[in-house]
């Protein structure tokens, strides 16, 4: 690990009730209001470019004014130039300073910006990824497994499938129009199907056109900058398919054919080994339909999971729509889930609900254990059916949704009290999933705090190099009663009470995360030695990999390990990467 001596510049504003702070790494450090400098102090009294702060390898600093108006300050005396070997006062003009060695664990920072294709924060691919967080590629390959097995099975002709495809391939693709043609008779092109994004479709945008057997083509109109070139085997592909139409050699081939296995869903980087788990299992649950129940402390990322689960799904298209089931009073909720028809009340209009507008896609009831019993029957009777009455209706609602469920209750206990309906909990924990708190997974703590971290400096533009070690610790080792969601939000608090240029340190930490009560991690369940301390390893090498994006070359520099041991540890301890 790096020993290079580092200072600390404290600058008190002139109202003396504010304080900066500046990490000094070796090398040179120009002071002044100009906007770019190392250390921008836009206060009255300090130059363009007042002073200049050179850090020594050997660790010294050297002082230098740089022929300022109102000049620079050491111990009380004007100075040109001094060195400074420790504990100093300093002054730019009138503005009050302090220059000190830094404290180790507070001057290294970690958790610095991202660098392009690193593994916890890969390279954004442009135009290539859609909101859904998926390539157009698996995307597209759904849509097909969706609506060719109609043309196989002779259901649905070659006209009618080309028409299902290009109205998907609009909601999967980049594109403002999407045609398949076919050549008719005198070298003419006929449209078979057709699909645009709006009314009017710039003619002179870019176009990709593959060419069929038998004169089918696919034409596909792009914006400017957006290729899709690397799709056009498959498209070629596809027109293949809807030539031979249902009953061709080539279809034959395809369902003789073995069938090859889905690929596993890789877990989001940065879990822990009990979390990569849950999300594998996830994985494999979301290629189905079946209902999943996530349970979990309250702020532990139970939406989080559930909205990965539909990304991942073939619902992934559809909407996903998600309720608090303790947020609305019991008629009100009712309202928002099943629509209400106009006239049940006066000035009501009729309206659908959250289940009849999540047709085709997802619908998530976050805190179920929280609804009233009259509710959990009309639910039950649309998860046992597939439709429902609105509010005041009579005629029944043709719905289609998938049903997401979470809460922070013990249900089980709520069915043996009465207060929860055992048919509704058993079918909507088809698939049950329990997500630890943070507590028990602190090896995350370094990958959430960076993702938040960069998040914020991303929306207020603030310039940071990272979070110190010292503030770190102190983050991986409070209890967070509150789970990710307090993570979240401190971190959130400790972004904007940064100055520019400046870490966060343990001072932008609220108190009760800085000193925890007893000064040790509360509430942790009773572990041996040898789970302790593979858990403060695997604390360690979180945060070494988080640190270095991934690097583990500079990670075993971080760790003061071998490279043989980092790797034996490495497997032992089952961590990702």
């Amino acid at each position: 690990m790096s020993t290079e001596p580092t200072w600390l510049l404290k600058v008190l504003s002139p109202e003396g009730t504010a304080l900066r702070r500046f990490h000094l790494a070796p090398g040179e450090h120009v002071v002044g209001s100009l906007a770019g400098v190392e250390i921008p102090l836009d206060e009255p009294g300090v130059s363009r470019r007042h002073a200049r702060l050179v850090v020594l390898r050997d660790g010294g600093i050297v002082v230098t004014d740089l022929d300022s108006k109102n000049g620079t300050f050491v111990g009380g005396r004007r100075i040109a130039e001094t060195a400074v070997c420790g504990f100093s006062l300093i002054a730019f003009g009138s503005l009050q300073a302090v220059l000190q060695p830094a404290d180790p664990a507070r001057a290294q920072v970690l958790l610095g910006p991202p660098t392009p294709g690193s593994a916890e924060h890969p390279a954004e691919e442009g135009p290539g990824l859609t909101t859904q967080g998926l390539h157009p590629l698996e995307r597209l390959a759904g849509s097909l497994g969706e609506v060719l097995p109609a043309l196989v099975d002779g259901l649905a002709s070659p006209e009618e499938t080309a028409a299902e495809l290009v109205h998907r391939w609009m909601e999967v693709l980049p594109v403002g129009r999407a045609e398949i043609l076919r050549m008719g008779s005198g070298g003419r092109e006929g449209v078979i199907a057709a699909a645009s994004t709006s009314d009017r479709v710039p003619r002179d945008i870019g176009a990709l056109e593959v060419e069929g057997p038998d004169g089918w083509k696919l034409r596909l109109r792009c914006p400017p900058g957006i290729s899709l070139k690397p799709l056009e085997p498959l498209f070629r592909l596809v027109l293949s398919l809807l030539a031979a139409g249902p009953g061709g050699r080539r279809w034959r081939e395809i369902k003789a054919a073995p069938v090859k296995p889905p690929e596993e869903v890789p877990p989001p980087p940065g879990l822990g080994p009990e979390m990569a788990g849950v999300y594998r299992r996830a994985g494999k649950v979301a290629r189905g339909d079946v209902p999943v129940l996530v349970l979990g402390e309250s702020g532990v990322g139970k939406e989080v999971l559930a909205r990965w689960v539909h990304a991942r799904s073939p619902r992934a298209a559809g909407p996903f729509l998600a309720v608090n089931c303790a947020a609305l009073p019991k008629d009100l909720l009712e309202a928002e889930l099943f629509g209400i028809e106009k006239g049940v009340a006066t000035g009501v209009e009729a309206r659908p609900g959250i289940l009849e507008r999540g047709s085709g896609g997802t619908v998530f009831l976050d805190e179920i254990g929280d609804m009233a019993p009259e509710t959990q029957a009309k639910v039950l009777r649309v998860l046992e059916g597939t439709s429902l009455f609105r509010v005041g209706g009579r005629n029944p609602v043709a719905v289609d949704v998938r049903f997401l469920a979470a809460t922070n209750r013990d249900l089980e206990a709520l069915v043996e009290q009465g207060a929860f309906r055992r048919d509704l909990y058993h079918r909507l924990a088809a698939f049950e999933v329990k997500i630890p708190p943070l507590r028990q997974r602190r090896e995350e703590i370094p990958s959430l705090a960076a993702r938040f971290f960069h998040r914020e400096l991303a929306k207020s533009g603030l310039p940071s190099p990272g979070i110190t070690r010292a503030a770190l610790g102190a983050l991986v080792h409070y209890p967070w009663p509150g789970n990710v969601r307090e993570l979240q939000n401190e971190i959130a608090k400790a972004a904007l009470l940064l100055e520019p240029g400046e870490p966060l340190d343990l001072h932008h930490l609220s108190e009760r995360i800085r000193r925890p009560p007893g000064g040790a991690p509360a509430a942790l369940p009773p572990l041996t030695l040898e789970e302790t301390v593979q858990r403060a390893e695997r604390e360690a090498f979180a945060v070494a990999l988080a640190a270095t994006g991934g690097d583990a070359n500079r990670a075993m520099e971080l760790l003061g390990i071998s490279k043989t041991t980092y790797y034996r540890k490495i497997k032992e301890l089952g961590i990702e990467g």
